[in-house]
């Protein structure tokens, strides 16, 4: 699978999150495993603000 940026991740999780529990987590490790941490602050930032 090719790098996403952060912004590909909170709209695949906001998708799961609302269909798919464990396609939400295992998004949510994917995204915290691959993006640099600058990048995963941001994604967890913009899904908080969300929530």
């Amino acid at each position: 699978m090719k790098k996403l940026t952060y912004t590909q991740y909170f709209e695949i999780i906001q998708k799961a999150k609302q269909h798919n529990p464990y396609l939400y987590v295992s998004t949510y490790k994917e995204a915290k495993k691959n993006l640099i941490p600058e990048q995963f602050v941001l994604l967890q930032e913009k899904i908080s603000a969300v929530a």
